[in-house]
């Protein structure tokens, strides 16, 4: 089975209530939360948070359905146990553990059917059905499903009925005989997505109907709608189906043997890092890992090395865990349905006992006393089960802080790398314009007054090249151990003013008008040579990419208890590929870099600095044209 048919049997789990998730609709229920008193209410919030969550963030699905099945446990509540038992069997299905998926569907059908509950059931069936396809059973696959869609039928479920027709798409998509059928429970599917304007619903049905126009020769066509699909679900969240569309448009890309089939699994690959989808990847991500080593890129390899084990860390730690929730919700039940059991026993054997004589009396108070010992019994082996499992957390959480460690340890040494390169880099080009330009002074090619701009020129290439060793050897000191911030009150104006009189002769060179909007008396409460490095570093970078003739605005305001300073720019603006990474040393020199050049070196070290100052820095285009970079601190309303 291929593995764009498995993913394809994965996304039935979506059903309807769960990819009509919308953002608003998670922030409602869980600021509604503190305020539920009803323990079933509660319950149910849970399970709709573990559905919302679902297309987007495998983690957080997981943690609510686990939460609201204990809570649903405890209060005895039905509903809230079989919504959490299909939310659980969910979560194991896209991990994948299929198995312990199978577990927890089979008992929630026993549960709804127990129950009356005809969508439940519906629901049920149709995973189940899913996870015989799995195990290539394709006779029981297609019994479940026929199953399911006679009751989503007969319940007049048309929302639901959508989901069971495209389960059984994907189930006899492969088979010649079934095709013609399969292709118009597909459509029909479509029409109910349609009719109830389920938005996400029609971008995933229509995954499958690319496929169609894929199979009918219409491949520009398959590839436009994946697209499409892809852009409408990363712009909602929905990271499941962009990785779904990134792998259908990898696999169209690799059977047409183009070269973008890598862009386009690297970039699945990073929407199921954000969904927390990897196990489902894992095959692409050891393949990108192949890719590279052969290519010769180890840097690349050995990341893609680094997460497809943490990948298999991570199953081998979720099988243990999901072991356990199984085994916990199955004793749970035995253990109830013991009590329950002696409970009638005891009743009975009590009416019998009044219809007796004494000696029967006291054959009760032997019985009493076995079952009052087998109590004492089944408490102590429970608390000490819940001990092993708290041993077992405390184990687990070991487990992760030494990774974490390691993982630091690994960044450190992976910024030392990078540190270098980009210190070379910032310093290599003002030395190669000085030796050029007293290299055409040794020669005697230049006329008095060339010679004398050039050597005004050598004077501000090494002076700004001394501030910035000087800025990169003052931040270098910050990182080192004792460094203690200790803020004073400046004017803003003035220092502005003293960062414009440095960057005079850039200003002059390209006829740029400085345009300052900061009220009188404004102060501020930082480290003077950290913001003068910001101050520097933005306007710097103002006139760098703005054109010849243009205008830059520095502009302060005051706004919740925060000085915001921006630098706004004429220029081209930045990649908006490049734009959430600016500050980010991790992220390629490449990709720091709005218009192709320089380290970024010097933005890093403004982060930190913001940071070390307890404020917040940001950068943004602007509506028409060029972008604002702008820091944020604490008002000071004391005067300088």
């Amino acid at each position: 089975m291929s593995c764009l048919h498995r993913m394809g049997l994965c996304a039935l789990l979506f059903i309807s209530q769960a990819l009509c998730a919308q953002h608003n609709d998670i922030i409602a229920i869980k600021n509604a939360l503190p305020r539920l008193t009803d323990s079933a209410a509660y319950a149910d919030a849970l399970n709709r948070l573990s559905s919302l969550y679902l297309p987007r963030q495998l983690d957080s699905s997981g943690v609510y359905a686990r939460r609201a099945g204990e809570l649903s446990e405890r209060i005895h509540y039905s509903k809230g146990q079989r919504d959490a038992l299909r939310g659980m069997g969910r979560y194991y299905a896209l991990r994948p553990h299929r198995y312990l998926s199978f577990l927890f569907y089979d008992n929630a059908l026993a549960a709804c059917r127990a129950a009356g509950d005809s969508a439940g059931v519906a629901v049920s069936l149709m995973n189940i059905g899913t996870f015989y396809q799995y195990q290539q059973k394709h006779t029981e696959a297609q019994n479940y499903i026929n199953r399911a869609l006679k009751v989503a039928w007969d319940a007049g479920l048309d929302s639901l009925r959508a989901w069971v027709l495209v389960s059984y798409y994907i189930i006899n998509e492969s088979d010649s005989a079934a095709l013609p059928i399969a292709q118009k429970g597909l459509q029909q599917a479509l029409n109910l997505t349609d009719r109830y304007h389920d938005e996400p619903g029609i971008l995933y049905t229509r995954l499958f109907a690319a496929h169609e126009q894929m199979r009918a020769g219409e491949i520009k066509k398959a590839e436009e709608t994946l697209k499409g699909i892809m852009a409408a679900a990363d712009s909602t969240g929905l990271n499941y189906i962009a990785m779904y569309a990134c792998m259908q448009l990898t696999g169209y890309c690799i059977w047409q043997r183009k070269a973008d089939s890598l862009q386009y699994q690297r970039k699945s690959v990073s929407y199921a890092v954000a969904g927390g989808y990897t196990g489902l990847m894992l095959p692409a991500i050891t393949g990108l890992y192949n890719t590279y080593l052969q290519s010769g890129d180890a840097s690349k390899a050995s990341g893609y090395s680094r997460l497809a084990l943490g990948v298999m860390q991570q199953q081998q730690e979720d099988m243990q865990a999901g072991e356990a929730d199984y085994l916990s919700y199955a004793f749970g039940d035995e253990w109830l349905d013991s009590l329950q059991q002696q409970h009638h026993s005891q009743q009975e054997q009590l009416a019998f006992n009044k219809a007796t004589n004494h000696f029967w009396y006291y054959q009760l108070l032997i019985i009493a006393a076995i079952a009052i010992l087998l109590i004492i019994l089944l408490i102590y082996f429970v608390r000490a089960h819940r001990l092993s499992r708290k041993n077992a957390a405390s184990m687990a959480t070991l487990q992760e802080e030494i990774r974490v460690g390691n993982k630091a340890l690994q960044d450190n040494d992976d910024f030392k790398n990078k540190l270098i390169s980009m210190i070379a880099h910032d310093f290599r080009t003002p030395l190669y314009n000085i030796v050029n330009i007293t290299g055409f002074i040794d020669e005697k090619a230049l006329t008095v007054t060339d010679a004398a701009s050039m050597i005004v020129e050598v004077e501000h290439t090494a002076s700004d090249t001394l501030v910035i060793f000087e800025e990169i050897l003052r931040w270098i000191r910050t990182q080192l151990s004792g460094f203690v911030y200790h803020p004073e009150i400046f004017l803003l104006e003035e220092m502005i003013s003293a960062t414009a009189g440095n960057l005079q002769h850039l200003l002059a060179g390209k006829d740029i008008r400085l345009s300052i909007d900061i009220p009188a008396g404004t102060t501020v409460l930082a480290d003077y040579e950290m913001l003068q490095f910001i101050h520097r570093n933005f306007l710097h970078n103002a006139i760098k990419f703005s054109p010849d003739y243009g205008v830059i605005t520095i502009k302060a305001t005051r706004k919740n208890n925060l000085l915001t300073v921006s630098f706004t720019d004429e220029g081209s603006g930045i990649d908006a590929a490049v734009l959430p990474h600016l500050f980010n040393w991790s992220s390629s020199t490449s990709e720091q870099d709005r218009a192709g050049k320089g380290a970024g070196l010097a933005l890093i070290i403004c982060k930190d600095f913001i940071d070390k100052m307890n404020g917040n820095i940001k950068a943004e285009n602007n509506y028409e044209e060029g972008s604002t970079f702008y820091y944020q601190l604490p008002e000071s309303l004391e005067k300088a």
